[in-house]
């Protein structure tokens, strides 16, 4: 299926720009708050740019002025815990494809909360307007915030701003987020991001792939891992030129952290 055949649902915007899949969330109406089927068509199309070899990263970002209110309550029965588990699976696959896959970029525009500011955590690069704020809320609503959230958040953020961004759902504005390490950079509009996203994807796409992303899957899940066995890890990384089919070599690199 070509680029201008693929969809991903009515409301992802899909295009391949500077070598990176570019997946814009355009549920606009509802704030870009994701449903059941919402999360599937995000994860089909993230699966798409990992498995396609022209593709050498992901841009998320959105249109209007929110990058994701999270979960949709309103199409969501919490009492169905089927559907429930089956939201946080998918969810959790996001995380992981993410966290575990090519470079990604999160050009973020507006508020974002709950699983949005879960998948901004999970990209590698993140980059927001000064308008733009973040808030974990499930609390009020005795949610538990899974899919890998508490696990993100400590290794990312720390557990004292953890505790504060899930136990009190603190609002944190731009510039706490750039203090933080919830984003790397702050621009002043819409215009500014997209052209600062599209730069780090070209300087990313310019660069040879293998390293990236075994330089990312080394940082990713170093942190709790005692320093020999890592380094034993590191030292197989280090030797990716000894291998001739580059995929195969990633493939099982990764295997090690799943």
């Amino acid at each position: 299926m070509s680029k201008k055949d693929q969809k991903f649902g009515e409301y992802l915007e899909f295009s391949i720009k500077k070598r990176f899949g570019v997946i814009s969330l355009n549920r606009t109406h509802r704030a870009n708050a994701f449903t059941i089927d919402q999360l599937t068509h995000l994860k089909n199309a993230i699966e798409y740019c990992q498995e396609n070899n022209k593709i050498r990263g992901v841009l998320l970002t959105n249109n209007g002025n929110s990058f994701s209110t999270g979960m949709d309550l309103d199409f969501i029965d919490g009492s169905d815990h089927n559907a429930v588990k089956a939201l946080e699976a998918t969810a959790a696959d996001i995380c992981r494809l993410l966290m575990n896959g090519k470079p990604s970029i999160c050009a973020i525009n507006g508020r974002a909360m709950g699983e949005g500011v879960v998948f901004i955590v999970c990209c590698d690069y993140r980059i927001a307007t000064k308008e733009s704020y973040f808030q974990m809320p499930e609390i009020y609503s005795g949610i538990f915030p899974g899919t890998g959230c508490t696990i993100l958040f400590t290794k990312i953020l720390g557990i004292n701003w953890t505790k504060k961004l899930l136990m009190w759902a603190e609002k944190v504005d731009s510039e706490m987020a750039q203090k933080i390490n919830l984003i790397d950079k702050l621009v002043k509009d819409r215009e500014e991001l997209q052209k600062e996203a599209f730069k780090k994807a070209r300087f990313l796409s310019t660069k040879n792939q293998t390293v990236l992303s075994a330089i990312k899957i080394c940082s990713n899940h170093f942190l709790d891992r005692p320093y020999e066995e890592a380094y034993e890890l590191e030292k197989q990384a280090s030797a990716w030129y000894e291998h001739e089919d580059q995929e195969e070599f990633l493939t099982k690199f990764r295997k090690n952290f799943t």
